[in-house]
């Protein structure tokens, strides 16, 4: 064996694939959680959008946990010659492949807790049907592509059994890259246009630009998902058409967490401004003697009071309640918000 080959076989990327794609998890869902705990504590509780995300959440665990597996299989993240088990290739390609189909689900699900958000603050009639377009165009090849993933072959084992490949019949390769590859530009553009619409959602509010911007911009975080979104689809390979797919299949798998684990972080900011204004007020309240405790409680519960009031008497008279409401109930001082005339 000469020095290059030798090379080849002692590269492993399953350990760097195991600890990117835990991050990738960890850090989404402690930022879910603030956001449930400051919806549920802080706001008036949860929506059918947190349920939403939870689910998206909860696969994107289960999608680490089946990677995490094939990778202690010794198979992911190697080259294909260079596994010392050659029997151990099938059974961990089926949990990448399983693992692939659930990611697809659990990143348009993402995308469609945040376009719910979305439907509670946009006003305009044309801005609703907009975003009614894009949960059900999105969710259709979203899942069409994640079917599409275990129906290109029959039976489907031939996909992570090679010898089961000779006499499978499958579908031409172009047919599901055509797939795999509109399905990820097109997820890609409608993540760009989710993160536009708040910007021309609160322009159109009554308030302070600096807020007006912090809002929109906690709300644009999904661009991210965009770009991401983009880079997994250039790295979308098939078994059919790579040889040395154990290998080759690492950035995908890294890119593939990445899009749901950003889409959940950029989903769970907008709430937290909830607990950065919290924190905010009891800092600007905090007393310089201790005499003055009990006055400040006083005034801040007058304040905490007057504008509940100012809420609802907005919510009930105001064309745009539904976009204030919202704005109020996610950190932004209501006092701030002044009704058109």
């Amino acid at each position: 064996m000469d020095t290059k080959s030798a090379a080849m076989d002692d590269q492993n990327r399953g350990p760097t694939i195991v600890a990117v794609c835990w991050v990738l998890f960890i850090v989404p869902a402690m930022m879910a959680g603030l956001r449930f705990w400051c919806k549920a504590k802080l706001s008036r509780g949860l929506g059918l959008d947190d349920l939403i995300l939870s689910v998206s959440l909860s696969i994107l665990l289960v999608y680490t946990a089946l990677i995490t597996k094939a990778v202690s299989m010794g198979v992911i993240g190697r080259h294909v010659f260079a596994i010392e088990d050659q029997e151990s290739i099938p059974p961990a390609l089926k949990l990448v492949y399983i693992s692939y189909v659930l990611i697809i689900i659990g990143c348009v699900l993402s995308k469609t807790s945040f376009a719910f958000t979305l439907l509670r603050i946009v006003t305009r009639p044309w801005m609703k049907v907009l975003i009614w377009f894009i949960i059900v165009s999105m969710n259709a090849i979203m899942w069409l592509c994640a079917i599409s993933y275990l129906a290109q072959c029959r039976p489907a084992a031939a996909l992570w059994n090679v010898k089961l490949m000779a006499t499978a019949k499958c579908w031409p390769t172009n047919v599901f890259e055509t797939i795999a590859l509109v399905a990820g530009s097109y997820s890609g553009c409608m993540d760009f246009i989710l993160s536009v619409l708040p910007w021309i959602v609160l322009w159109e509010l009554e308030m302070k630009k600096r807020e007006k911007a912090g809002i929109a911009l906690a709300m644009s975080m999904g661009i991210f998902a965009a770009v991401t979104a983009f880079i997994k689809t250039s790295k979308l390979v098939n078994v059919a058409q790579v040889q040395d797919f154990t290998w080759f299949c690492s950035s995908l798998t890294i890119w593939a967490a990445a899009e749901t684990g950003l889409t959940i972080f950029a989903a769970s900011i907008p709430a937290l401004r909830l607990l950065v204004i919290r924190a905010r007020s009891n800092y600007d309240d905090y007393p310089t003697q201790q005499s003055s405790r009990q006055s400040r409680s006083d005034r801040s519960h007058n304040r905490d009071g007057a504008q509940e009031m100012q809420l609802v008497a907005f919510e009930t008279n105001h064309p745009n309640s539904s976009v204030k409401s919202f704005i109020s109930k996610n950190g932004v001082n209501t006092t701030e918000v002044t009704p058109d005339a």
